[in-house]
């Protein structure tokens, strides 16, 4: 093999890598979207639906970015780890079950809003940038 098809076969793996773990990572952010639905509809969802819903999540972030960065796809695993946390914390405080009504569902809903927006805001590159500027990098006195 050539030093140039050794390359092309790098690169195919680690942008195959990058996509799989954004999939992973966007997983954990759509988990909770999928039993709300599942609450509000009274039907169980078929088990593979959330999979589906990612992977096209996935396909979406993956086509509009073009090449995904390392960097996103932390920032997807962090942003998918507190709306974990955040949805845990939210079926904790606001349980329901299948005769749950349907208040209970939209506030279920508003709570993994909030997480996702949390998770994102969490995230951005900006409010990275402001911290790094006001707390990391002090100006030395």
């Amino acid at each position: 093999m050539t030093a140039s098809r050794l390359d092309w076969l790098a690169r195919g793996v680690g942008d195959f890598l990058r996509f799989v773990l954004l999939w992973v990572a966007l997983g954990s952010v759509t988990g909770p979207l999928r039993t709300i639905i599942s609450a509000a509809t009274s039907e169980r969802l078929p088990w593979w639906t959330a999979s589906v819903t990612t992977a096209v999540l996935a396909t979406a972030v993956y086509w509009s970015v073009g090449r995904l960065s390392w960097r996103l796809v932390g920032r997807a695993w962090l942003c998918g780890i507190v709306v974990s946390v955040i949805s845990v914390v939210g079926f904790v405080l606001f349980p329901f079950d299948e005769s749950s009504s349907f208040a209970t569902v939209v506030l279920v809903f508003c709570w993994w809003l909030v997480g996702v927006g949390v998770g994102v805001g969490l995230t951005s590159p900006t409010l990275w940038r402001s911290f790094r500027d006001r707390v990391l990098l002090r100006p030395r006195s």
